[in-house]
């Protein structure tokens, strides 16, 4: 636990000390609210307005880019999880403390899990205050949304991490990782196209369907607890299992 806990203050301390980070969380803060206040969510079946033009007490579309704006954010925050250690080779030296694989895996996934939930509730708190000083607020939707949404970057950062464990090259650790969570989440997006004998696996395999379908709406589904905790513990047990053999050889 104590081993855990050095690395989690360890990550912190390396974002909390990088101008670049500052200005990446910045422009995410940005970036959501002008979705949720101006733009609203054109994409695919599920268009909302923006909250200026729709006029009405919901941050649907808000939540809505969530799963979009992190596919970007948490592969730029975790791409020098792994590729930047063997870039500077820190990574060796890592694995010669006395520090076990999982302690250094768990360390690492918390400090960024940290990060992207203060983020979120960094957007979804104002935007909330905001909306409940002009209209009747759902609460509960709310916190439904927030709760679905902390499970979603847990996933999205254990995919994160894990290219950045797979690759030698930070850009190219960031390439992999937004393309495997577009790629999952444009399975809920664009699931009309497919072909119908995939689409109910597709529809399933989305991310997007187990938060907009469900947390989103004030829904939590014991299915959506299984599928997030499944992608969670698949991506972190990839990720130990590949550093392990990385240490022995």
């Amino acid at each position: 636990m104590n081993a855990t806990v050095g690395v989690l203050r360890r990550e912190l301390l390396i974002f909390l000390g990088a101008p670049v980070a500052w200005v990446l969380a910045v422009v995410y803060l940005a970036t959501l609210m002008t979705g949720f206040f101006v733009v609203g969510f054109p994409v695919g079946d599920l268009r909302l307005p923006g909250f200026w033009s729709g006029g009405y007490a919901a941050l649907d579309a808000l939540f809505a880019w969530i799963p979009l704006s992190l596919c970007l954010f948490v592969p730029a925050l975790t791409m020098s999880s792994w590729a930047g250690e063997r870039r500077l080779g820190t990574d060796e030296l890592l694995f010669t403390h006395p520090v076990s694989i999982v302690s250094l895996v768990v360390g690492k996934f918390l400090a960024h899990w940290a990060i992207v939930v203060g983020l979120l509730g960094a957007a979804i708190v104002p935007a909330a205050i905001a909306v409940r000083s002009l209209g009747a607020l759902d609460l509960g939707v709310v916190g439904a949304g927030f709760f679905g949404a902390v499970l979603l970057a847990a996933s999205f950062v254990c995919v994160g991490q894990l290219a950045s464990c797979l690759v030698a090259d930070e850009l190219a650790a960031f390439l992999v990782a937004s393309l495997l969570l577009f790629a999952l989440v444009g399975l809920g997006l664009f699931v009309r196209v497919l072909p119908p004998a995939i689409v109910e696996v597709a529809w399933y395999a989305s991310p997007v369907v187990h938060y907009v379908e469900t947390a989103v709406r004030g829904v939590i589904d014991v299915r959506d607890l299984v599928y997030f905790g499944t992608l969670f513990a698949a991506a972190l047990t990839l990720e130990v299992l590949w550093l392990e053999g990385r240490r022995w050889r």
